[in-house]
Parts: C-alpha cells; structure tokens; sequence
C-alpha cells in the first residue's frame, strides 16, 4: 500500500531516532511534494550544483535545468507522490542515504538518495537513482 507523508513515517525503517537522517529525510519528503516541484526556485535550494540522477526512465539527468522542467510539469495542487518504506542510514558526518519505492501516477520505482548538509539544519541532494520496480 502506497502512503503519502503526512508529517509522521512510520514506515522509517532504520535511523528514525538519528537528528541528520530525519533533517534529510525531511528535505526529501519536502522535494516530493507537488507544493515544492511545482515551484523551480524552491526545488533548486534542495538540488546540490553537482546533482546527478540515473532516472527510472533510463536517462541521466543533471542540475541544469531540472528544476525548471519539474515544476513545468507539475500541477501545485496535485496529487503527492507516494512513498513506501522510507528509511535512510547516515554514512558519515553530514552525510545520509536514504531509500524507498516512490508510486508517481502509477508508475513505481525504487529510489536512492543522497543527501549532504551543506549548513546547519539545510541539506542538499547530490545524487538520486530510480529503478523500475514490480506493480
């Protein structure tokens, strides 16, 4: 079953009770949502300069100008993307990996980020991988 992030998750898996991995887990729920993609200068803050993404559609997408084609194709007042099993580990200082199957529109995969804290309590995703997954 398909959740959407209400502002509790309790579906986070593992570093639920650590304060980095909730502040990126935060960011990531933040970029998910229609309110932030739809707004390219919102969703830029949370993209790192050095953003890549291997895309679920087998492209390779980076910083330039991805956030301008997000928001031009996303509708303020849709629908959220769904998200299972959110959890995330930290890796090092400022430095957290998070995973989880996204449901956009039906179309599902599952996604790595990774997420740097670029000040105190601001982070930015520096990589995302999605991969197809099983209906």
């Amino acid at each position: 079953m398909t959740s959407t992030h209400t502002g509790s998750d309790t579906g986070t898996d593992t570093g639920s009770d650590d304060p980095q991995v909730a502040e990126a887990t935060a960011a990531e729920y933040e970029t998910l949502s229609p309110a932030c993609r739809a707004d390219a200068d919102r969703l830029r803050s949370f993209l790192a300069p050095d953003f890549h993404e291997f895309g679920a559609s087998g492209g390779e997408i980076f910083f330039e100008g991805t956030a301008e084609r997000v928001a031009a194709s996303t509708d303020p007042e849709g629908e959220p993307i769904g998200v299972e099993r959110m959890r995330g580990v930290r890796l090092a200082d400022g430095l957290v990996m998070l995973k989880y199957t996204a449901d956009i529109e039906g179309r599902r995969s599952h996604r790595t980020s990774l997420w740097r804290r670029v000040a105190p309590g601001r982070w930015q995703m520096f990589h995302n991988q999605g991969t197809p997954a099983r209906a």
